[in-house]
């Protein structure tokens, strides 16, 4: 089923592995101009910290905890797996654990303290990037491709896309609203996500028929469509 839908074309993914790039120097460079940008986006984002935000916002960051994302990933997974789509249920799984270990390294390399100020919720690790962010995104573009897409009414496949980019962004909001991160972490985080997306999808294409031969057991009757 992933093969039919819609890649990350080369100059979004080109793009954002950059823009990555670019912030990931800047950060390891202790870039003055980055911090102050980043610092006077979290005073405009903390400003003013009503009860209700704040519960939301707690709310929304637990929910895209990323022991959860795995847990989506799983349940995501099953569902293709019982579809009979078992090598996009293993790529699935195989994306976000592989996607994990790609953000955890860069966490490891990079070791960014997280901001020292107005800390609604007590984080411990490295910032930079955004585990919520980078798995949140991931989520997304797993729902979109194998069931927002396949809904046949094009205004409510619209409606479902808008509706889990106005959850992404609210989750990259809430980790800079809790003073969880700074915002390039999870700009850095939504662009590595999108370029570790394009090179999943690449890997796909190129090892779907090793792994069908498999795990498919109509292995002829899939490669004709490969």
């Amino acid at each position: 089923m992933l093969k039919n839908q819609n890649s990350i074309s080369a100059k979004y993914a080109w793009t954002s592995g950059l823009l990555f790039v670019l912030l990931l120097a800047a950060v390891r460079a202790n870039s003055a101009m980055l911090l102050k940008l980043d610092t006077g986006i979290i005073g405009i984002v903390q400003n003013s910290m009503p009860t209700f935000e704040t519960s939301l916002m707690k709310a929304v960051t637990t929910i895209a905890e990323p022991k959860f994302a795995i847990a989506y990933a799983v349940i995501i997974a099953a569902v293709l797996w019982f579809m009979r789509l078992r090598v996009d249920a293993i790529w699935t799984l195989a994306t976000l654990a592989g996607g994990d270990v790609v953000a955890y390294i860069f966490k490891e390399f990079v070791q960014r303290a997280r901001p020292r100020w107005n800390q609604v919720i007590s984080e411990s690790g490295f910032s930079f990037p955004s585990g919520h962010t980078f798995g949140a995104v991931l989520i997304v573009f797993f729902l979109v491709w194998f069931f927002v897409s396949r809904i046949r009414s094009q205004n409510l496949q619209k409606v479902c896309q808008i509706i889990l980019i106005i959850w992404v962004v609210l989750v990259m909001y809430s980790r800079i609203y809790l003073g969880a991160h700074y915002p390039s972490d999870v700009l850095a985080a939504f662009f590595l996500a999108v370029a570790w997306l394009a090179i999943a999808r690449w890997l796909y294409k190129k090892l779907y028929d090793f792994v069908a031969q498999f795990v498919e057991k109509d292995v002829q009757g899939r490669h004709s469509q490969h």
